[in-house]
């Protein structure tokens, strides 16, 4: 992931809050206005709004803002505007009311020992049309130390968090807050990030070290409910500046429910980006959290992260695993030897232009993509809904995002798979087309604004031909097998090379933790034979494990049963690269203007 310092378009923070000051006095005790700067203790008399900038700046120490139970509502202006912003202040607290509508609904920016409570913050929503995007939360703690987060209200805000930990931020606390709703969809296609990031809980940094995370309850979130991000641990680039690590954070007692994006996990260490550049973030404990129903793992670690303690927590009735650690991730060489062919046999049409220049002259209209197998293969060409066209709003398309997509297609082995980009991870659509029995995959772009041309992004290697084609391709082909019989003859011939880029995680220390009726296994170890890479899983209650890195790997394990899951050392089919729904932009945040420093 990248994360950046924050820049205002080269202004100092001092000089807008001396540009402020210009325009608006110190509030007066009981009653302000959109864009004062509060220098005393003041508790609103009205609600407030609807402000076009900041709703209200805080620009003294040691003082109460109590909003007596108003409102500020922001009237979407622009530029990245907070409901209250408190800059460089140290001792104030914030309380007792609404903030609704702007980028983000509290700032803290610099200073340290701010306090937040009973605050509810609802759809503070940053639209990200275009870079910079700065904000994007309920509330953010941004280069800030020591404050606490507590007792407040965050509902669908994003597309960021409900709370996001930024930048060098250390021992702040966030503790008994609800969390609900964070899964704000980013509608930019301008360079602001990846469409599926919203977390209840964020620790982005880089530098957030020794933050806890204690007694929240936090649901339907869609990146994940808790997540850690990661940093530029190494860098072949010089102008991607080697960033700090996110280590030493405290995650405890949360209950963590229904995260419901594309492999959405509750508690995530996240690896974002390529594995050569960024590290996750290690030396976390995830202690006594309850986490269950969400539409990943429960927990998820990263490949490469390490000295993690996961201990006592409950996880149950997820639909990935319970505790997952992720195996060595695999970095891939790609070769298109050729010669290619992609024909419409029937009904027949001149063969499609292959794009053979990077970037794809408009004039193209389809690449073999990198990962793709090698086959000559006729056969049926069935539309994998549900498809959108015309196109709906950005990264939504969920065509082949659930394996039952196929049988409602009425697909057959043999088949050939046409799908549409969107929403959930490429390795997910292309692993539930090889899991049908496609002998090729047609996969077109999505349609929506910077995303017509020909789809050029790689996935993991698999055995099936996979064609990337433009949305136009797409929509002929659509139209076409809704009308009749389509009958597809494609022709690749590739290689793919996999080499270990990154470690399984390692070293980490999973105690007494208990897991039941978790889809795939209540404990996954994703190394692939013992040692393990010196994981110890010990006195852990679990239903179903994989082996042998979890049964025979530890001591004192008491695993109910085993069964349904022989010999599944090597990992669970499509995750041997990165985890689905985690990675590959190596600016996931997209904050543009922050230093470098992304899920699969």
């Amino acid at each position: 992931m990248i994360r950046f310092r924050r820049v205002l378009g080269g202004t100092s923070v001092l000089a807008l809050l001396l540009s402020l000051t210009t325009l608006a006095s110190p509030a007066a005790a009981t009653h302000v206005e959109c864009g004062d700067v509060i220098t005393e203790n003041t508790t609103l008399d009205s609600d407030l709004g609807p402000c076009a900038g900041d709703g209200l700046v805080i620009a003294a120490d040691n003082v109460t803002l109590d909003l007596g139970g108003h409102t500020i509502v922001a009237a979407n202006g622009e530029g990245d505007n907070a409901g209250v912003r408190l800059d460089g202040v140290t001792g104030v607290t914030v309380q007792n009311g609404t903030v609704t509508g702007f980028d983000a609904g509290v700032l803290i920016e610099g200073g340290s020992g701010n306090t937040v409570q009973r605050i509810t913050a609802v759809d503070n929503i940053n639209d990200m049309l275009s870079p910079p995007c700065d904000l994007g939360e309920g509330i953010a703690i941004l280069d800030s130390d020591n404050n606490t987060v507590t007792h407040n209200q965050l509902i669908h805000n994003g597309p960021f968090g409900g709370v996001s930990i930024i930048g060098d931020s250390d021992a702040n606390v966030i503790r008994r807050n609800e969390f609900r709703d964070h899964n704000v969809l980013s509608i930019s296609g301008g360079g602001c990030g990846r469409g599926d990031q919203d977390e209840g809980v964020r620790i982005e940094g880089p530098g957030a070290d020794n933050n806890i995370v204690d007694r929240n309850i936090v649901t339907n979130s869609l990146l994940a409910g808790i997540g850690v991000h990661g940093y530029v641990c190494e860098s072949p680039n010089p102008n991607v500046p080697v960033e700090d690590p996110n280590t030493g954070n405290v995650i405890t007692r949360n209950v963590v429910t229904g995260s419901a994006g594309s492999l959405s996990h509750g508690i995530a260490l996240l690896q974002q980006g390529p594995a050569q550049i960024v590290c996750p973030a290690f030396a976390t404990t995830i202690e006594r959290n309850t986490v269950t129903d969400n539409e990943g793992d429960g927990i998820f670690v990263a490949a490469n992260s390490f000295d993690n303690q996961i201990n006592r927590n409950l996880v149950e009735r997820n639909q990935g695993s319970g505790i997952y650690l992720h195996g060595p991730r695999m970095s891939n060489q790609f070769t298109n030897v050729g010669p290619t062919v992609f024909d419409l046999v029937s009904p027949d049409r001149p063969p499609y232009v292959e794009c053979t220049a990077t970037p794809c002259p408009p004039d193209t209209d389809f690449v073999v993509l990198s990962g793709s197998g090698s086959g000559d293969v006729t056969g049926r060409l069935v539309a994998i809904g549900p498809i959108s066209i015309p196109p709906g709003d950005f990264d939504t398309t969920t065509s082949g995002c659930d394996p039952e997509d196929y049988a409602a297609a009425g697909f057959e082995p043999g088949d050939i798979a046409l799908v549409q980009r969107g929403f959930c991870a490429r390795v997910q659509k292309i692993q539930n087309a090889v899991d049908a029995g496609a002998s090729a995959v047609i996969f077109f772009n999505e349609g929506t604004e910077g995303r017509t041309g020909v789809l050029t992004a790689g996935v993991s290697p698999v055995d099936i031909p996979v064609i990337g084609a433009s949305f136009a391709v797409g929509e002929e082909l659509y139209n076409l097998t809704q009308a009749g019989d389509v009958v597809v003859h494609v022709v690749t011939n590739t290689t793919n090379v996999q080499t270990v880029a990154a470690p399984g995680a390692y070293d980490n220390v999973l105690l007494r933790n208990v897991g039941q009726g978790n889809a795939e296994f209540d404990g996954f170890d994703g190394t692939e034979e013992p040692p393990c890479d010196n994981n110890r899983w010990e006195g852990n209650n679990f239903g179903t494990v994989n082996q042998p890195c979890v049964a025979a790997g530890g001591r004192g394990k008491t695993p109910r049963s085993s069964a349904g899951a022989p010999g599944n050392s090597a990992g669970i089919p499509g995750r041997s690269g990165d985890a689905p729904g985690h990675g590959g932009d190596l600016n996931d945040r997209g904050r543009g203007n922050r230093p470098a420093s992304t899920p699969a």
